[in-house]
């Protein structure tokens, strides 16, 4: 057993958690989450944040993934409501992304996400008490700065008049503090909207660098729910339904072409970016996980296994074949995946060499397999095939014959 192994000679490294915080394999894996966490945030805003050119032109709200065009009508809306008084949001523009065009919009606020995961992650090495006593502060910080101003004017108020009275509703300014809730509740709005469109990331980060595998999934619940949201809010039956004769683009979302073009290339540039989104996906989620399993797995070690050399070689040797197995299955699945999506294509090559008559015409100018559920039906036959050549192929044999010889030829050079 485990328990009975004791040390052959004790060497430099541990798996101590502490020790395997700082090991560059495990922080290598960790920048590669946060790289593709990032890189999928952005792809997103880029693919599905946009609205239709009626709306960009007009400078109208729509609800998509873009805090910068609600925070504007927010501020319209208060600028209507409130008159002279109220004249734009608190925040500065350059902190919450408003103005600015493209990724330009997210840079900042992912640096302040940044450093709040960093500072969640750091308030989790606390002590429990110390933790409570902060997040008690923080709670007291909030109330305070909500309702501070208005509680001091108001109470010095009564004071002052020797009168009893309620805060609002009064013709006379001196003795209507509600207003001073104005200021701290927009704050507030701002900081509400912008974190409800970072939450992925913010989620993303909490999980990769704090080890949380539930903030990992409800990062990709999020951007599941989003894209779901997305599929419902573009589908042409619920846009003709919530349009009008006037203004057909209602959710003022812009659809992805439900017709996918015939491409020169391996892959439709349509389908690239959905490809690109999926891949980060995959590498966000599996670089992510792998760093929590692999400390689970040295953190469950006994006492003496943990300074063991042996136990840290074989501990480096996974990291380092997990990292080098994952770039070959990600470079797989991609070509896999991408040459699905063209096997429609290919399907209409192969009918057209072996009959040039009329029935092949047809086939090749079939308008279903150029839609969204025919490059999926097609794909799924060519996902089928390549499965059940598991029964032909022995994958696994001709994996080992390839490990093994890698692994000679480092032996011997």
């Amino acid at each position: 057993m485990a328990e009975d192994v004791q040390p052959q000679e004790e060497g430099l490294s541990t798996l101590h958690l502490r020790a395997l915080r700082k090991e560059w394999r495990v922080v290598t894996l960790q920048v590669m989450a946060t790289l593709a966490l990032f890189w999928l945030f952005l792809s997103l805003t880029q693919v599905f944040g946009h609205c239709h050119p009626v709306y960009e032109a007009g400078n109208r709200w729509c609800p998509a993934l873009d805090h910068t065009l609600t925070l504007d009508a927010i501020e319209d809306y208060f600028a209507q409501e409130a008159g002279e008084e109220f004249r734009e949001l608190p925040l500065p523009d350059w902190m919450v992304g408003q103005g600015n065009d493209g990724d330009g919009r997210y840079l900042v606020p992912m640096l302040l996400t940044m450093m709040i995961a960093g500072a969640w992650v750091a308030l989790n090495f606390q002590t429990p008490q110390l933790r409570r006593r902060i997040m008690l502060g923080l709670l007291v910080g909030m109330i305070l700065f909500l309702a501070g101003i208005f509680l001091v004017t108001w109470l010095f108020g009564m004071l002052i008049r020797w009168d009893m009275y309620l805060p609002f509703g009064h013709a006379d300014n001196a003795m209507n503090h509600a207003n001073y809730l104005i200021w701290p509740l927009s704050v507030y709005i701002q900081v509400f909207v912008v974190a409800l469109v970072m939450a992925p990331v913010i989620f993303g980060l909490m999980g990769i660098w704090g080890l949380s595998k539930r903030m990992i999934n409800w990062s990709l619940a999020y951007i599941l729910v989003y894209l779901g949201f997305y599929a419902l809010f573009s589908y042409d039956g619920v846009v003709s339904m919530l349009g009008s004769a006037s203004d057909p683009y209602m959710p003022g979302l812009d659809p992805l072409p439900t017709q996918i073009p015939a491409s020169s290339g391996l892959i439709a540039p349509e389908i690239w970016s959905l490809l690109l989104i999926a891949m980060l996906m995959l590498v966000y989620t599996e670089t992510s996980q792998a760093v929590i399993r692999f400390l689970e797995y040295a953190f469950r070690l006994p006492e003496s296994c943990k300074k063991d050399p042996e136990y840290v070689r074989q501990f480096k040797n996974i990291l380092n074949s997990h990292m080098q197995q994952t770039l070959v299955i990600i470079f797989a699945v991609t070509f896999v995946t991408m040459l699905a999506l063209k096997f429609d294509e290919i399907m209409i090559d192969i009918v057209g060499w072996f009959d040039a008559g009329q029935w092949s015409g047809q086939v090749a100018e079939s308008l279903e397999l150029r839609l969204t559920y025919g490059k999926v039906i097609s794909a799924m036959m060519f996902l089928l095939f390549v499965a059940g050549m598991r029964f032909v192929v022995p994958w696994q044999r001709l994996l080992g014959l390839i490990e093994t010889s890698i692994a000679k030829a480092r032996s011997n050079p």
